[in-house]
């Protein structure tokens, strides 16, 4: 089968991070695959193009304003030959503006491969501060997802997706395809006997990490916890200006931040909790990867984090920041044979809901 897959770049994120799992096993068990980019990769993050040309797939990037790609009459033409020449079974899209763009290059092409939509969050509903941008941004999405129900088959990477899609347009049916993770060695230390607490993602409003860093305050002046010396890590990027608004708010030298990190591996073995307080996500995939490594994980109690942990069986849900206080009070006076039962049933949940293997075998069906 040819497929190419469209994307907006290679930094990585959730969404490039799956694709690059996908990809690598459609080029396992056979397939022909290419890799359209609309633009360079952020200079802020770790680009992933080196991993995608280690699988000896044919990567076509474009140029210019990646902004303006799904509109842009030259991409939209370099497209149309693109596709046409290529003559690929399945177009798989897998942003906004490459869904735009895929769509308007079908709309001159005789021979069309199945056009296939991967959304991999709830669009136009993450909170930015700015009143304007958001609200030109619903009315995008609301026309993009008349796009979307032109298409062979929309897939969603969760059932919190699904519901806000069919909302959004009730033509729309998509499919559920989560995202797919390999479960790690866990390490069999006793991590807690100095207690890290850790976070890892986009840093800002939505995330929920100014919520974070006052419960942390909380603790932190605590008597009653006093004998725990608990250390804060942050990892990721965000705006300069909201980082420095997140730091002016920290009283402790027991907070780091990290700024981007590459090595996921060796951040999840340095922390014992995985705290991720975000107030909306199309799923979280740093939550599922906290799970594979053994982390002990606390999330906010909304969904899909709530479909994924489920409370004092795998991990622990959260309202508000007194209960999360509580609640990373609770794990931090657990026992041994109280955690290993927790990690088990965490990787476990992984295994059974959330491998890699269950991603691509659910993908191969779609198209079919």
């Amino acid at each position: 089968m040819k497929i190419c897959h469209v994307i907006n770049d290679l930094s990585r994120g959730g969404a490039e991070s799956h694709l690059y799992s996908l990809v690598k096993l459609q080029i396992e068990k056979g397939h022909d695959v290419s890799l359209l980019l609309l633009g360079k990769d952020l200079h802020n993050f770790v680009s992933l193009e080196n991993e995608f040309k280690s699988l000896n797939l044919k990567l076509n990037r474009f140029k210019g304003p990646k902004k303006l790609q799904g509109i842009n009459p030259i991409s939209i033409y370099k497209a149309i030959s693109y596709f046409k020449k290529k003559r690929f079974d399945i177009i798989h899209t897998h942003s906004p503006r490459s869904d735009l763009l895929a769509y308007l290059s079908n709309l001159f092409l005789k021979n069309k491969g199945k056009r296939i939509v991967t959304i991999h969050g709830k669009y136009g509903t993450y909170l930015q501060g700015n009143f304007l941008i958001d609200f030109l941004r619903k009315i995008f999405i609301k026309q993009q997802s008349k796009i979307w129900e032109k298409a062979s088959k929309v897939i969603v990477i969760s059932e919190s997706i699904k519901d806000w899609l069919e909302k959004l347009n009730s033509s729309i049916k998509p499919t559920v395809i989560p995202y797919g993770v390999e479960v790690q060695e866990v390490s069999q230390k006793n991590k807690l006997a100095n207690p890290t607490l850790g976070y890892l993602g986009k840093l800002n409003k939505n995330k929920g990490i100014e919520d974070l860093i006052d419960v942390y305050t909380r603790f932190q002046e605590n008597e009653n916890l006093s004998n725990f010396e608990l250390t804060l890590l942050i990892g990721g990027t965000g705006s300069e200006h909201y980082v420095k608004t997140l730091k002016n708010k920290i009283k402790s030298n027991n907070v780091k931040f990290l700024g981007y990190v590459e090595d996921r591996y060796s951040f999840f073995e340095s922390i014992e909790i995985f705290v991720f307080p975000s107030y909306s996500e199309g799923l979280g995939l740093v939550l599922l990867e906290a799970m594979a490594h053994g982390v002990i994980c606390i999330t906010r109690d909304v969904t899909p984090m709530n479909s994924i942990v489920d409370n004092e069986e795998n991990g622990f849900l959260f309202d508000d920041n007194k209960e999360l206080l509580e609640k990373i009070e609770m794990v931090l006076k657990l026992n041994s044979t109280e955690k290993n039962k927790l990690v088990k049933s965490a990787i476990k949940k992984i295994e059974k809901s959330y491998s890699i293997m269950q991603m691509y075998l659910s993908t191969e069906k779609a198209y079919n």
